[in-house]
């Protein structure tokens, strides 16, 4: 009896053969500076800094919040990309920070937002990634020290969001005193003046980083969505209402 060789198996036995007899070159990974290394200018010399449109920014990083922020033991060059490994110091201009490299799903929600539509825009009152969440002292949501923490919540949204802000000057926000209108709210009692941080904060509705206009669909404070915002505390409270 003739037997036919299936093709499937010549390919396997050749691909085998191929993995046994041939070494795979993958080229090293240059190396960047280490932490240290950054930290050799960027952690002992306090006057660091340049100049960027017309302001004196400072390059000082302390090492102590470097460490115990929630990028611990992540390397500077991961975040700060666009080294030359061989270049020391390196060049004056380095490649923006870009979060989304590791927080792409929240950087695409973001980008959608009021808040990344007005980046777009190139409006330089828009806020971004660390104008909320910090730079190299960033924290936990649930560390009572970050300003993202429910208490602090209300307090870093009014830095744009109450009167006499920048923003609430010189862009159009249609509601007026949102944060003492908050404060004196049952929600805003519960969480300022009685310390319940379970209570509703400004994300806990408009969401962190999806803020869209109550005109949108896909907004939290749409119209069609609110009940399920609110059900997210208040559970069955639909059911109540419609009953």
């Amino acid at each position: 009896e003739r037997r036919v060789a299936h093709p499937g198996s010549a390919w396997a036995a050749t691909l085998a053969a191929l993995l046994l007899t041939t070494t795979i070159s993958i080229p090293a990974r240059a190396e960047g500076p280490t932490n240290e290394d950054c930290l050799e200018c960027h952690g002992d010399d306090e006057t660091l800094s340049l100049e960027r449109g017309g302001k004196t920014v400072s390059l000082y990083v302390k090492p102590g919040i470097l460490k115990s922020s929630t990028h611990a033991g992540v390397a500077c060059v991961e975040c700060h990309a666009g080294f030359d490994p061989e270049e020391t110091p390196h060049k004056p201009e380095i490649t923006p920070v870009d979060c989304g490299t590791c927080h792409d799903t929240i950087q695409a929600q973001h980008a959608k937002s009021l808040h990344g539509q007005a980046i777009a825009r190139g409006d330089p009152l828009a806020p971004r990634c660390r104008d909320c969440h910090g730079a190299h002292d960033v924290l936990p949501v649930k560390d009572s020290r970050s300003p993202v923490a429910p208490l602090k919540a209300p307090f870093l949204c009014g830095k744009c969001h109450q009167e006499g802000a920048v923003v609430q000057r010189q862009r159009i926000i249609h509601q007026d005193h949102i944060l003492e209108n908050f404060s004196e709210s049952i929600h805003g009692d519960a969480l300022l003046k009685k310390g319940l941080i379970v209570a509703p904060n400004c994300a806990s509705c408009h969401t962190a980083h999806s803020i869209l206009r109550h005109t949108d669909p896909a907004s939290s404070i749409a119209r069609r969505n609110i009940a399920g915002t609110c059900t997210k505390c208040h559970a069955e409270i639909e059911l109540v209402h419609r009953k």
